[in-house]
């Protein structure tokens, strides 16, 4: 066969091969043909028509999912070219001119670009263009999207109640998540995720179920999860033992005695005092008061003596501590305090020197504190009180412990000193005064 080929009606008289090649755009057009030969038949029917047209370059459509994006997360990128097959994909990231760099967390398969475990540094503008390398066509590049990579809530973990935490207790465990809502819990014991419960709460009873617990948010909607929360540790503590100090022991009659209950640094501890026998509570009476963790005597009886016991609890928790060891309260009377005068002469003169002496029997360790009408004037480990010259005023005296100032004896006898204007016997010696006295 001869070829003969025809665009718009028009025979080319170029063309007489199988084959024509044509350039666009300037060559489009409705195109047939037509064989002629020598032998019968000598010509062929002529060919339908085929229209070549030349057509915009495509469009590129960019999608991503998900967007924004949270850490951890896996995202892709499609790249399409409207319904044309054979195309190839280049992916540019914040600058049309630079091609995305490929690592272990991303990949490309065909149409889509995947990042998996999303990171901040992933975060830009990003685009694609499609290309056909066999015919040198590339697609118009697409319009940018932005890749926004957030942080994922954050879950945290606390315990009600709080503090040391003591066999027989339930414990109520919270997981707080920063934000959202529609969170399905999951919680955590020790490593091992716990089949149940999935809820915000979840209660936990001990010593059986103490151990390290995490929790952590899911759902099917944006973001789709939390990070897992730290740890809290849950741990069974022994029950603490009360301690109880007296002070002073022992006691004298009258003084305030003060007994104080502690349960080494906790706190939220409500306290119960016992006397004589541990299932016996102390009877509060006009001179026993109770402050928190003291227990107060004032005007100390001998009734008051005996043992006491004390026991710290939190009833809210139904904890009670170990009993406190006993200690015994000892009240004593005050021991007697003796003032006298030396020289005790019936009448003391202006210029005179008199001492006083304070004696109490059976004292020991104490010091002696001399008064003038109840303000004190002299306080020494020596038991008198030289007055030099003579003074008036109304003196006493009584013991005080050394160790803590605190009053050992009762106060004594009061002495009025009246010291009175010149003695005709002054310059003379004592022996000669008291001669001349008589």
């Amino acid at each position: 066969w001869t070829y003969h080929w025809l665009i718009n009606k028009e025979q080319l008289s170029s063309q007489t091969s199988k084959t024509s090649t044509i350039s666009l755009s300037d060559q489009a057009g409705q195109y047939q043909c037509q064989g002629t030969r020598t032998k019968r038949p000598q010509n062929s029917y002529l060919s339908s028509s085929l229209y070549i047209s030349v057509t915009a370059l495509p469009e590129t459509t960019l999608t991503l999912n998900p967007n924004p994006a949270y850490k951890g997360e896996k995202v892709t990128l499609t790249c399409s070219v409207g319904s044309e097959t054979g195309w190839r994909y280049t992916w540019y990231k914040d600058n049309t001119k630079k091609v995305v760099t490929l690592s272990n967390r991303h990949t490309t398969t065909g149409a889509t670009f995947i990042i998996s475990r999303a990171a901040e540094s992933d975060q830009g503008l990003y685009w694609c263009q499609g290309e056909i390398q066999s015919r040198s066509i590339s697609s118009i590049i697409s319009d940018p999207v932005t890749i926004t990579v957030k942080a994922l809530p954050t879950a945290s973990v606390k315990a009600s109640p709080r503090g040391p935490l003591y066999s027989g207790e339930t414990v109520t465990l919270q997981c707080d998540i920063s934000d959202n809502r529609d969170w399905t819990y999951r919680w955590h014991r020790d490593n091992q995720l716990l089949p149940n419960p999935t809820s915000k709460t979840t209660t936990i009873s001990l010593p059986d179920q103490a151990g390290q617990y995490q929790c952590e948010g899911t759902r099917t909607t944006q973001p789709k999860k939390t990070y897992l929360s730290s740890s809290l540790t849950i741990i069974v503590a022994s029950l603490p033992k009360a301690t109880l100090t007296i002070t002073p022991n022992a006691a004298y009659t009258g003084e305030t005695v003060t007994l104080t209950c502690s349960v080494g640094s906790d706190s939220g501890w409500s306290y119960t005092w016992y006397k004589d026998n541990t299932k016996k509570v102390v009877t509060l009476s006009g001179r026993h008061n109770t402050t928190g963790a003291t227990f107060t005597i004032s005007r100390a009886a001998e009734s008051d003596q005996g043992l006491y016991w004390c026991q710290g609890e939190i009833q809210s928790r139904s904890i009670s501590t170990i009993i406190s060891d006993p200690v015994t309260i000892t009240v004593k009377e005050r021991l007697v305090a003796v003032l006298t005068l030396q020289p005790n002469w019936p009448q003391i003169f202006r210029g005179e020197t008199v001492t006083l002496s304070c004696d109490i029997q059976g004292g020991e360790e104490i010091e002696y504190a001399f008064y003038n009408s109840g303000k004190s004037v002299y306080t020494k480990t020596e038991p008198e009180y030289r007055i030099s010259p003579a003074k008036n005023g109304l003196y006493t005296c009584e013991g005080l412990q050394k160790r803590n100032g605190l009053k050992h004896s009762q106060t004594s006898n009061a002495i009025q000193l009246t010291v009175l204007g010149k003695s005709v016997f002054m310059g003379l010696k004592e022996k000669d005064r008291k001669d001349k006295v008589k």
